[in-house]
């Protein structure tokens, strides 16, 4: 099989928190809109700790644009990839979900070919919940007191349609 042409998508990413769960004290939390912090630069791989805190439950918005890779044969496919998140995530690309990952830096992957646009805005919804949630999704080993977020690679692959 033939290597695929990588393009990573590094900086510059947009974060941005949406919700915040808060703390009530006996167990249970609070969903916050208001008095979020403000949108920041941030690094992808990594995680929302310096930017949030390591204690920061909610779902956190990362945004990236990005311009179409030129030179793609007609034989050839471009697929998104992400080597996993901390918490689950939603991702979309030009405002249309392409795919989810269920938190433990699990990897995933989708083709991508007929949604590309000349100039692209990827969206990536990373939701780490609080215990108890119905939602809640258990940590990868060694992430207890870290912030959620893509800690994983994010690539388009340029791979042959027939590999």
């Amino acid at each position: 099989m033939p290597t695929p042409h990588i393009i990573r998508l590094r900086a510059p990413w947009q974060l941005q928190a949406l919700v915040r769960y808060v703390p009530l004290g006996s167990g249970e939390f609070q969903e916050r809109t208001a008095d979020l912090p403000p949108a920041e630069k941030a690094e992808v791989p990594g995680d929302w700790t310096e930017l949030l805190g390591g204690d920061f439950l909610g779902r956190v918005r990362y945004t990236r644009a990005f311009n179409c890779p030129t030179n793609i044969a007609p034989n050839e496919r471009v697929w998104l990839v992400c080597e996993g998140v901390d918490g689950g995530a939603e991702f979309s690309l030009n405002d249309m979900p392409i795919f989810t990952l269920a938190g433990a830096d699990r990897p995933g992957s989708c083709d991508v070919t007929s949604h590309l646009r000349p100039h692209n805005r990827l969206t990536v919804d990373v939701s780490l919940l609080p215990p108890g949630h119905a939602q809640h999704l258990p940590r990868a080993a060694g992430r207890a007191g870290r912030g959620g977020g893509i800690t994983g690679d994010v690539r388009l692959e340029i791979r042959r349609g027939d590999a």
